[in-house]
Formats: structure tokens, C-alpha cells, sequence
């Protein structure tokens, strides 16, 4: 009896959930527009911004930028995936966001509006003025070789956070259960 109490102690343990808290691989800000920045030569969208300290998402009359995300994944399929969003270190009022994922065919320095489409399919939104959580399961189980990209757009006005290149500890994270 003794024994068999152990076994199952063992199967109850081996059958619980992990969960593992990944920090954002890499990011970057993603301008999409025709304005030109330095003196007028060069399109502020042909600018990487992947290794700037900050990360910007804004909608203006004629431009937007947009934060890229990406996220390496583990190897076991996921039963859960929340995008946890930090408190923003800037904004203009209320932020709304919303959160689409894109392929990870990007590299943080040198992404740009250029380089990276548009695309990809919307997972949800948020009311993120002091940060928040977004479940984003589907997704995780949609990554292509492991690894995970969002964008995260803004309704309105410009809202900045942390980016890895900050050293601060609080940028985005995604809770990956399996």
C-alpha cells in the first residue's frame, strides 16, 4: 500500500503544470511612415531602432510605430501563454494596445520599417495603463521553430517602454505554461 501511495505521489508530481517566465529575446521599434528624418534625406521608416534603450508604439495622422517582440520558446507545446505587459515608462493618457503575431523572419538591429511587414493576425487587446496581461495561448502554439514575434500597436497616443537594451528588469515577459 505504502507503495503504491509513492507511485502515485510520483505520477501527480510528473503530471503537473511548469511554467517558465520568459524575458523578450529581442525588441524594437518599428516606424511605418513617409516622414523624413536627417535633414530630409533619409525615410524615418529605413531607421533600425532595435537597439535603442527605449521601445515607442504611437498613431499619428500620417505615421505609426509599432513595438516588434520576439520570444524563443521551449520546446514542450504549450498548455498556456501570457504576454505580460509592463507599467509604461511614458504616455499620453489612457493605453490601449493591441497585440498581433508576425513572423520571426526579423533581427533586432537591423529591422525597420523597410525590412518588416505589416502582417500577421491579431490576438487581442488590452487596457495597459499600468501594465497588464494578455493571453496569448494561440500564438505560442502557432510559432514557427520556437520562436514567437508580436506587435503591439496603440490606439492613440504614444506610449514608451523599457527595452532590453535598457538594462531594466521590467520589460515584457511571457508566462509559458506546459
Amino acid at each position: 500500500m505504502k507503495w503504491i501511495l509513492s507511485s502515485l505521489s510520483v505520477l501527480a508530481v510528473a503530471a503537473a503544470e511548469s511554467t517558465v517566465s520568459l524575458r523578450v529575446a529581442r525588441d524594437a521599434s518599428v516606424s511605418f511612415n513617409g516622414i523624413q528624418c536627417s535633414y530630409d534625406t533619409v525615410p524615418c521608416s529605413s531607421i533600425p531602432r532595435g537597439l535603442d534603450n527605449k521601445l515607442t508604439a504611437f498613431r499619428g495622422n500620417r505615421d505609426y510605430g509599432r513595438v516588434l517582440l520576439g520570444f524563443d520558446l521551449p520546446l514542450n507545446a504549450p498548455t498556456k501563454c501570457v504576454l505580460r505587459v509592463p507599467k509604461p515608462i511614458e504616455n499620453a493618457g489612457d493605453v490601449s494596445l493591441t497585440v498581433a503575431s508576425t513572423d520571426s523572419i526579423w533581427e533586432e538591429s537591423t529591422v525597420n520599417g523597410y525590412t518588416k511587414r505589416i502582417d500577421g493576425e491579431q490576438v487581442g487587446s488590452l487596457e495597459a495603463t499600468n501594465g497588464g496581461e494578455l493571453d496569448v495561448t494561440d500564438a505560442c502554439a502557432r510559432a514557427v521553430n520556437h520562436k514567437l514575434s508580436l506587435f503591439v500597436d496603440t490606439a492613440g497616443g504614444m506610449v514608451t517602454f523599457n527595452s532590453l537594451q535598457s538594462g531594466s528588469a521590467d520589460v515584457f515577459v511571457l508566462d509559458y505554461s506546459f
